[in-house]
């Protein structure tokens, strides 16, 4: 197994070049001052979407070992994916807008606000899927935090049930988001352009590969937040819990068992023996 020690590291590495190209995306759109409803929508997501991903950066050695090796390759994967959108998307929207210049023109304003509205807020969807896989992780994350010295209350235990609650609602909502997204790929690849509607050939292709970027990101989402599940259940925190409290309570003396050591020991002390090895 990696040395997951370095995780946090790694998981910030691959996180600054996701933000950037979500500001670089947020600052695109901000530049178009009479948007339609749909941009505005989407510049609402991806703020949201980068405040999940600097949460997602203060998740610490510690917790990433609680949620192990599989929660934190996943969570690389998500953010790639959520990086490659944006800026696909970020291309897009620069063709879609060539003939504009701060305010949308005629031309482009039509194409943006009908004939790509379809792409945009599908684009909305895979960002607040990611969004919420992010948050997911952040959230079980300091539930493993909150029990590392201490024993599982009636208040963790509540915020354990709404989690795993929150994650499981989260997986049927992206499992409804990818067979929609499924079913329009199908569409895009059968789809003939034509000059009524406005589409070229250019226009199909790129409306394929975003996509199937969607539905790369849905399905990487949808296999995070099923791995966060399996660690968000109430028996498995207890273990981690029980283990921690084990670590810290766990007395050796001397080398192989044997010698003297000093001490204060808060508390009685059991199973604990003394003499020869």
């Amino acid at each position: 197994m990696p040395d997951l020690l370095s995780v946090a590291a790694s998981i910030v590495g691959i996180t600054v070049p996701a933000l950037h190209g979500t500001r670089l995306l947020l600052d695109d759109l901000n530049k178009i001052v009479d948007a339609p409803n749909v941009v505005q929508t989407l510049r609402e997501d991806i703020a949201s979407v980068g405040m999940a991903l600097q949460s997602l950066q203060t998740i610490k050695d510690p917790e990433w070992e609680n949620l192990g090796e599989t929660i934190a390759n996943q969570s690389k994967a998500t953010i790639r994916n959520c990086e490659r959108l944006c800026s696909m998307f970020r291309g897009n929207l620069q063709r879609w807008t060539k003939h504009s210049e701060g305010r949308l023109s005629w031309h482009d304003r039509a194409k943006v606000g009908f004939f790509k509205e379809r792409q945009i807020k599908a684009m909305s969807e895979q960002l607040q899927s990611c969004k919420i896989a992010f948050n997911s992780a952040v959230g079980t994350a300091t539930l493993y935090s909150s029990i590392r010295h201490t024993h599982i209350t009636e208040e963790i235990r509540k915020t354990i049930s709404t989690n795993e609650a929150e994650i499981s609602k989260a997986i049927t909502l992206t499992a409804s988001q990818l067979a929609d997204v499924e079913a329009a790929l199908r569409e895009a690849r059968l789809t003939v352009p034509t000059h009524d509607q406005g589409q070229n050939n250019e226009d199909i292709i790129s409306s394929v590969k975003q996509v199937e970027e969607e539905q790369a990101a849905l399905s990487c989402s949808r296999k995070l937040l099923e791995e966060l599940l399996s660690k968000a259940r109430e028996d498995v925190i207890a273990k981690a819990a029980s283990e921690s409290q084990e670590r810290l309570t766990r007395v050796t003396f001397g080398n192989n068992n044997s010698g003297f050591q000093v001490g204060i020991i808060n508390g009685p002390i059991s199973g604990i023996s003394f003499g020869g090895k």
